[in-house]
């Protein structure tokens, strides 16, 4: 179980955070493991060491938590996106957000918050329409460098950037699905990097051809 050493006082910014990331990693491994229904506030908030008090004074309920969780995880890719992509060609740009994309969709943690989002889904409006709003904050960056690519004759221009960014994402999406379910062979014989160069190859076959 997670430990606070507490002081007295107000925490300083880094305390906080340092709060923050305890209760957000127990919340999404919580998720994960019991579901919405089944995450108890006081369960999480002993099992991370802070009060239910400490959790409710920062997210508002269960909803407002894995809120919280989602964009923490979006911000981080983001932000790896950001730097990848720092000095090179619109093109370039683009090959490394896809690449931190999809390596972060076949992450196990990633697997495994994924399949609970999935079948959470099937029941709840309000969280489709969440997950609709949080997967457009995930590709729209890379919606983006697609659009740069095309600006900078890279990509071919006759197709909507939305539309090339869609065939890209669909190539890459078969990993993250068979590893959901547990399925063999996940990469077709091959490790991730080499499963991501290989699609990558077979995209710029498409979308640069004139």
């Amino acid at each position: 179980m997670a430990t606070i050493k507490r002081s007295a006082g107000r925490p300083t910014r880094e305390q906080a955070q340092h709060i923050d990331d305890i209760i957000l990693s127990g919340a999404r491994e919580a998720f994960c493991r019991r579901g919405i229904e089944g995450t108890s506030m006081e369960e999480l908030a002993l099992s991370v060491g802070v009060s239910k008090h400490t959790i409710y004074r920062r997210y508002t309920g269960k909803m407002a938590l894995l809120d919280a969780v989602v964009t923490r995880d979006l911000d981080r890719l983001r932000q790896a996106m950001d730097e990848d992509g720092t000095g090179h060609s619109p093109l370039e740009r683009l090959r490394f957000a896809a690449r931190r994309f999809f390596l972060f969709c076949v992450e196990p943690d990633s697997v495994r918050f994924m399949a609970f989002m999935t079948s959470e889904s099937v029941f709840s409006e309000e969280l489709r329409q969440r997950f609709a709003t949080w997967d457009r904050v995930l590709c729209d960056p890379i919606v983006a460098c697609v659009r740069a690519a095309q600006n900078a004759g890279e990509l071919r221009g006759d197709e909507p950037a939305q539309s090339l960014f869609n065939l890209l994402a669909d190539m890459l999406d078969g990993p993250s699905r068979r590893l959901q379910f547990d399925l063999p062979d996940p990469f077709g014989g091959l490790d991730a990097d080499s499963f991501f160069e290989h699609r990558w190859s077979v995209f710029l076959k498409v979308a640069t051809a004139r």
